[in-house]
């Protein structure tokens, strides 16, 4: 199916890749027993496959063998694709994942109901609970795709279709990419900021006068704690910023609460170049705590420190280099400005910090020894020089630039703003370029697939009753005892290329009677064993035990061939027999059980899709194109509103949409399998939904309408053309009786219509009688 299966049922896109895999595996006629390895284990062999043919040839791996690593890698969504449960990429779920699985490649390949063993040992087959749970181990041993869930509601932990020392490259190149375009739009924003005349240090007042008065300080700010833009936090002071309406407080409470700002535009150290930085403070009057509050000025959180201011209720000091340093005393309910210049030429910094009336200055201190010469970003927060509370405290006018600021008791007037300095050119240039990032991230930087790779390797717990939570016995990793109970080795890996070698070996006696089973019941309506599923002791006696061992033998003898397989059954006798009956076999063996002759059955639903557009000449044959899902970054399906969709198509119908869980309308109206299991029989009905479809459904007139010109175009005589429409739609020249009946019914026909397009819609009209008849229906 193309959809993941749980409650919201998300669309995989990848999901076609697989499907066109196993297309392509057939039309190539791969070994069957590579067929199932690659399927299990398809990323296993890509890495050995890199591993043994570009080993000191680097060009190799990126060239030759990397569509070969891609096909592989694609192989592995047999695993991937099964019914999905969860609503994130987590193991709550996955012991249904894993029980799906298990229970698929049990049925679909062995033949045998291995889910029976989730709960307790099987009841009637060789198979215990620690077979399921060694089988359960290689599984949890594995990384699986995410498709998308209710609440992780994108794709995850897809694997790359190229080698992960090429994804990598690939990585860093599309982060290279994004990282170019957002140091432009950022430089942009910088010049067109710096086009506003109140534009200084760091930014207009660095968002303080935007933020909402007895609220803490939204964006760009960052906060933690007791904090509160208030109009009584204004500094009375106007030589940074124009004068303002609020400042910020922040309370005493926990070291590491406080206030952060990231300046858009780091300043980096240049020779000759100094970098200034200001701010106001304020210790709230009445102030009793003893601890200080502190000034970081550096590069990141953490990452390299500039220098750190201290205060508490009683002194301003300062680190130099490592060293704190009182400059001078304070009291609380004062105001105070900061002014410091950094001199990274020097390693050290000076300035002044006091009143209109009281300044101290201080020079030549040493910055923090290991500073990098990059600062971004300041904090306020409580870890002074002493260790205790930090005291209630008044901010405002922070500000860093290159330039220096104006002398201390100017005023600095608000100017208004023109446009005439090319801020609209800027921001057309950003728009582009935020456009031009949206589209590049948008493109991922290599294919991937929905499949698996190895994840952390684990021996499964038995889970008592199938519950999770009721942990039994551990269990090694193995296969099943009852054909070989092989371990997996430490050095192993999951053991995921063990199990795909131990279901093909030639030992195995159920993989390729299993599968020869099935397509002797594709071509004869049912198997030799008439539970295909189900080689186990509650399945059916084959009919001919002899030919089904016979044929698994060929089978593996022919190199697994599927086609070889094909060709030998289909040129047998039995084949080849008509579907007429014999009173005396029907009296014996009414059931055909022997095989006395073709067994006259139903096309099932989608062989009279396709057929219908062949016959109809309207068969697509090009290459079809994934399907048009919503656009990933779209996605917001839940249960209540899952992801539903049918889109049509001229192609077969092997390339139409299915989903799990609600199915495609024209499949499940005609008896197709339920995408939600493995199934190993389809059981046909006739039933007065499918007769009123036959009957008004426009894909059948349209088909209809093609086949009638196609029927007109191959001759202007009535007798021929309805030879030509016998033939094309049943395989046969009709007799003469019918020649007579069908150019009688298309002159009526004609006649009555007597308009202009008569001719065409009488054809179309025979057209839909012999598309819908039994003798198209049926395969005899």
């Amino acid at each position: 199916a193309d959809t993941a299966g749980d409650g919201a049922d998300y669309p995989v896109r990848e999901a076609v890749k697989y499907r066109d895999w196993v297309i392509d595996a057939f039309n190539a006629d791969q070994p069957f027993d590579q067929f199932i390895r690659e399927q299990i284990a398809g990323d296993i062999l890509a890495t050995n496959l890199i591993r043994e043919k570009s080993a000191g040839n680097a060009e190799l791996a990126k060239g030759q063998l990397q569509d070969e690593y891609a096909r592989l890698v694609t192989a592995t969504g047999f695993l991937a694709i099964g019914k999905r449960y969860g609503y994130k990429p987590s193991p709550d779920y996955q012991h249904l994942d894993f029980a799906d699985v298990i229970d698929s490649v049990g049925r679909s390949l062995l033949g045998l109901s291995l889910g029976c063993a989730r709960c307790h040992d099987h009841k009637y087959d060789p198979v215990s609970a620690a077979d399921y749970y060694g089988l359960y181990g290689i599984l949890q041993s594995t990384k699986w795709a995410f498709p998308g869930g209710e609440e992780h509601k994108r794709p995850a932990h897809f694997p790359a279709l190229v080698p992960p020392q090429i994804a990598k490259q690939l990585d860093k190149a599309k982060a290279d990419e994004l990282a170019k375009i957002d140091a432009d739009i950022a430089g942009l924003k910088q010049k067109r900021d710096r086009l506003d005349p109140n534009w200084f240090a760091g930014g207009v007042d660095l968002a303080l006068e935007s933020q909402t008065i007895g609220k803490p300080p939204g964006k760009p700010w960052v906060h933690a704690g007791p904090i509160e833009v208030r109009a009584d936090a204004q500094s009375p002071y106007e030589h940074i910023h124009p004068k303002g309406t609020r400042g910020v407080r922040l309370g005493s409470g926990a070291p590491t609460d406080g206030i952060r700002y990231v300046f858009p535009v780091p300043l980096r150290a240049k020779p000759g170049g100094k970098m200034h930085f200001t701010l106001d403070f304020r210790t709230v009057s009445g102030s009793t705590q003893k601890g200080a509050y502190r000034f970081y000025l550096g590069r990141g959180v953490i990452q390299s420190m500039a220098l750190q201011c201290s205060v508490t209720s009683t002194e301003f000091a300062m680190n130099n280099g490592a060293k704190w340093e009182v400059v001078r005393p304070v009291k609380p309910g004062t105001w105070y400005t900061l002014h410091v210049t950094l001199d990274p030429d020097t390693k050290t910094y000076s300035g002044f910090v006091g009143t209109t009336d009281d300044l101290t200055t201080f020079k030549d201190k040493g910055l923090t020894p290991n500073w990098d010469g990059i600062a971004d970003v300041f904090i306020c927060d409580g870890f002074g020089h002493a260790g205790a509370p930090a005291c209630a405290r008044d901010l405002d006018n922070i500000g860093f630039q290159e330039e220096p600021f104006g002398a201390f008791g100017t005023v600095v007037e608000k100017k208004p703003r023109s446009d005439d300095g090319g801020s609209k050119e800027l921001d057309a240039k950003i728009k582009k370029l935020n456009e031009a990032r949206v589209a590049r991230a948008a493109v991922p930087p290599y294919e991937v697939a929905y499949g698996v790779t190895e994840g952390t390797i684990v021996d499964a717990h038995i889970q008592q009753r199938g519950e999770p939570e009721r942990l039994g016995d551990e269990v090694p990793r193995r296969f099943l005892q009852v054909l070989g109970g092989d371990a997996v080795a430490a050095d192993q890996g999951s053991g995921r290329l063990q199990l795909a070698d131990w279901l093909t070996r030639k030992t195995n006696p159920l993989t390729a009677r299993v599968f020869v089973n099935r397509v002797w019941q594709w071509h004869f309506g049912q198997g030799l064993v008439t539970t295909p599923s189900d080689f186990g002791s509650r399945g059916e006696r084959p009919s001919h035990p002899g030919l089904l061992d016979w044929l698994a033998t060929e089978f593996m003898a022919s190199g697994w061939s599927v086609k070889a397989l094909h060709r030998k059954i289909m040129l047998s006798r039995t084949y080849q027999l008509s579907s007429d009956d014999n009173s005396k076999n029907l009296q014996a063996d009414p059931g055909n059980r022997w095989l006395w002759r073709y067994a006259r059955r139903p096309l099932d639903a989608e062989s009279i899709r396709d057929a219908m557009l062949f016959v109809s000449g309207g068969l697509d044959r090009s290459e079809p194109k994934p399907h048009p899902f919503p656009n990933v970054n779209s996605w917001g399906f839940t249960i209540h509103q899952p992801f539903h969709a049918v889109y049509g198509s001229s192609h077969r119908s092997v390339y139409l949409m299915v989903q799990r869980n609600r199915r495609h309308p024209y499949l499940a109206l005609f008896d197709a399998a339920d995408p939600n299991q493995s199934v190993a029989t389809r059981q046909p009905t006739t039933t007065p939904t499918q007769a009123l479809f036959l009957m008004n459904s426009p894909f059948i007139h349209k088909q209809a309408e093609l086949f009638a010109q196609q029927i007109m175009e191959s001759s202007n005589d009535d007798v021929a053309r309805t030879r030509y429409a016998f033939e094309s739609a049943h395989g046969r020249v009709p007799e003469h009786s019918e020649f007579q009946d069908t150019v009688a019914f298309v002159s009526a026909y004609r006649e009555k219509l007597n308009g202009p397009n008569s001719e065409q819609q009488a054809w179309a009209a025979l057209a839909r009688v012999l598309l819908t008849s039994n003798a198209f229906l049926y395969l005899e």
